[in-house]
């Protein structure tokens, strides 16, 4: 029997963007296997969910402008006449009308970035929750967004599995774990006001989780994918971190070829952090290893030029 999910979508770009690493962005879309392209699309993150906050350093290039952001829409003028432009918006606009592709981005709150955006990237904008936000109301807004704008939306799991991660990975593990309830909730808050979300995967931040950032629940993804009928891509940058470096490569091409049935591979995307970046770019495999992993891929799956929706 043929297999359903053939065609892999590559997203691939730095963990956030600013001018030092637009060219690298460029070279990551000329990538070519048997002279056809493979990258479907690029992250242009500008500004980040870190776990603890800095007046600066490692918030992005959209920083600055975020913060008189919030403060005109705590004033009571929200609308996209009054904000500040942010960086990153402007270099997402320039990235895809030179390479066409889709452009995906972290959100940290909806209201005010996706409003920079919207009426932007018409059908080739995928924004996605920090794993630290798993509040449905923000999934349900960005839905709104992609309604709008006949975007993609992505949705990350949770850091935190709230089971104890070996017996949640057994295959015959009936009950549903807590990460499985929230992660296919949220998608319940997309609503059927936009194409079918995309799950993401980027491991659980555990005790015991030895030399991994955060461990791999290839099982308990796959439960929520069949669970939700949702498309499922996998992010090693944020499961095998710094210390498992590189071991991204050889992993993600395995995570590729792992199947749900039979018939169907568990993963229809990558979603991975390539080239340098300000931030986490102990963390970023090269364009040359990127290049690797579609060579060896390309032996057993097929890439889609924009994301399969």
């Amino acid at each position: 029997m043929p297999m359903k999910n053939t065609r892999l979508t590559i997203i691939a770009g730095p963990c956030s963007v600013d001018e030092s690493n637009i060219d690298e962005i460029y070279d990551i879309a000329n990538i070519r296997v048997n002279g056809k392209r493979v990258i479907a699309g690029t992250r242009v993150v500008g500004l980040k969910s870190r776990t603890a906050y800095s007046s600066y350093e490692g918030m992005g290039i959209d920083h600055d402008a975020y913060m008189q952001n919030q403060r005109i829409a705590v004033n009571g003028h929200l609308n996209k006449e009054r904000l500040i432009p942010l960086p990153s918006v402007k270099i997402a606009e320039r990235i895809h009308k030179d390479t066409g592709l889709l452009i995906a981005s972290e959100i940290v709150d909806p209201i005010i970035q996706l409003s920079h955006y919207d009426g932007t990237l018409k059908g080739a904008f995928m924004p996605w929750n920090p794993a630290v936000n798993q509040l449905g109301w923000h999934i349900n807004i960005m839905a709104r967004f992609a309604e709008k704008n006949d975007w993609l939306v992505g949705i990350k799991n949770g850091k935190w599995i709230g089971e104890d991660v070996a017996k949640a990975e057994s295959p015959d593990y009936s009950e549903v774990t807590s990460l499985e309830k929230v992660w296919s909730g949220l998608v319940t808050y997309s609503g059927e006001t936009t194409r079918a979300p995309i799950l993401i995967h980027r491991g659980v931040d555990v005790h015991d989780k030895k030399n991994f950032r955060n461990v791999p629940i290839h099982n308990t993804a796959g439960r929520v994918k069949l669970a939700t009928g949702c498309r499922l891509y996998f992010d090693p940058s944020h499961v095998h971190g710094p210390r498992m470096k590189e071991e991204i490569v050889p992993a993600t091409i395995r995570a590729m070829n792992m199947k749900i049935s039979n018939d169907e591979y568990l993963y229809d995307g990558i979603l991975i952090e390539v080239g340098s970046s300000r931030t986490d770019t102990e963390q970023h495999i090269s364009i040359n290893e990127l290049a690797e992993i579609a060579e060896r891929v390309r032996e057993f799956r097929e890439f889609a030029s924009r994301p399969v929706a």
